[in-house]
């Protein structure tokens, strides 16, 4: 055995000569974060209830000057648009903080590509300008990072959160494919850097921190596989409305080369599982998992439901002791998904607070492609059951998940 141990240090130095011989990863450059803004949109329904949404947007302008034009996905602001924007009741704002925002203003959108911009009253120092590329064949298998604001990073972990820059969620993946789309032509990237509602319109980075694309949207079919529209397709929108923006110059070699990493991990994998089998000596130690605790809380608020449908982006519904309805009937809905929405019925399911217990209350109507909890159990027709705050359902695909927590 000693003959063995005496490997060890042989082995961390291969190890070391193996990393030694791979491209060092880039690594995100957080100064990207000073460009970016969360936006806020509102809406009153036919009975002059207004409801919420939010999303992402970065800010463009010439290099070294305070911005005052954002970019985002036209989806963002959808609501509000066809609110009739400000005169027909929307509202449409981005945060810098928690305690400050500011109203924006629609300057152009084009619906077919899913891009806006939109502008404050005046240019702001509190954020810079983000340089934009667009992206080129030869990026493909580059590293790529998505930086937004998803609601499901807020819901998940009740974090203290300040909604600044210093707040947004980073994801990194790599750029797998170009496409156009059929019927619009739109130019797409496909990318498996995570995306989830509030993402949309944040930034898309490459390697080298420059804005390539505009973060859009994840796939039914895959989990694995989001979209950002790229920056080729706003150009156009901000050259017709005279608006300032930097373009990065062409820099060869848009990133790391995936396959370096998968090299590199499988090199230091084996290495690792070398070392451990040695340092245990042939002595096989059984595990054992620390039982789970639950901590205890008094939880105190108004109980709501929150739907992460992309559709809805993040809409919040207050709940009281009368029963929420949820589905595609906007006459008895509540929360009204749109029609064609797979998995949703027109009266799917109901929800309501029992104050009481301290549960929430959801009862499937009987729908025709179930309601189900987080851990995929389907819950029996017109069964009602209770749920803890800070739990989750879904009505017939994960897609359409509504989270309920006491706020």
């Amino acid at each position: 055995m000693k003959k063995w141990r005496n490997l060890v240090p042989a082995l961390l130095a291969a190890a070391i000569l193996c990393l030694s011989a791979v491209p060092a990863l880039a690594t995100f450059d957080q100064s990207a974060l000073d460009g970016i803004i969360m936006i806020t949109t509102g809406a009153p329904d036919d009975d002059g209830k207004m409801s919420y949404w939010r999303g992402t947007g970065f800010f463009i302008g010439a290099e070294g000057e305070n911005p005052q034009y954002i970019v985002t996905n036209c989806h963002v602001i959808e609501e509000f648009i066809l609110a009739g924007k400000a005169l027909g009741g929307g509202e449409l704002h981005v945060l810098f903080d928690k305690d400050d925002e500011a109203e924006a203003y629609l300057v152009d959108y084009d619906a077919e590509k899913d891009v806006a911009i939109l502008r404050l009253a005046e240019a702001t120092d509190k954020r810079i300008p983000l340089q934009m590329r667009v992206p080129q064949e030869s990026s493909l298998g580059s590293q790529a990072y998505a930086v937004g604001y998803p609601a499901a990073a807020d819901l998940t972990v009740a974090a203290v959160n300040s909604f600044s820059q210093k707040d947004a969620t980073v994801t990194t993946g790599s750029i797998s494919r170009f496409l156009t789309e059929s019927g619009t032509g739109r130019k797409l990237i496909q990318t498996d850097a995570s995306l989830g509602g509030g993402n949309s319109g944040g930034p898309l980075f490459d390697g080298s921190g420059v804005v390539i694309g505009i973060n859009t949207a994840g796939s039914k079919l895959d989990t694995n596989l989001f979209y950002a529209v790229s920056v080729s397709e706003v150009l156009p929108l901000l050259d017709k409305n005279s608006v300032p923006y930097a373009v990065a110059e062409e820099k060869a070699g848009g990133g790391i080369p995936v396959l370096y990493i998968g090299i590199a991990a499988g090199a230091m994998l084996l290495l690792i599982v070398i070392v451990v089998a040695v340092l245990l000596n042939r002595k096989k130690k059984t595990a054992q998992a620390a039982p789970a605790v639950q901590a205890a809380r008094n939880q105190t608020g108004s109980p709501l439901l929150r739907s992460m449908a992309p559709q809805h982006g993040g809409m919040v519904v207050q709940l009281h002791g009368s029963p929420v309805q949820l589905g595609r009937d906007a006459n008895l809905c509540r929360l009204v998904y749109q029609d064609g929405t797979p998995g949703v019925s027109s009266r799917h399911c109901q929800v309501y607070y029992d104050q009481r217990e301290s549960v929430f209350v959801v009862t499937d109507l009987n729908s025709t492609y179930g309601t189900f909890l987080s851990n995929g159990q389907r819950i029996a027709p017109n069964t009602p059951v209770k749920l803890p705050p800070r739990s989750s359902f879904y009505l017939g695909e994960t897609d359409n998940t509504v989270y309920v927590d006491l706020e």
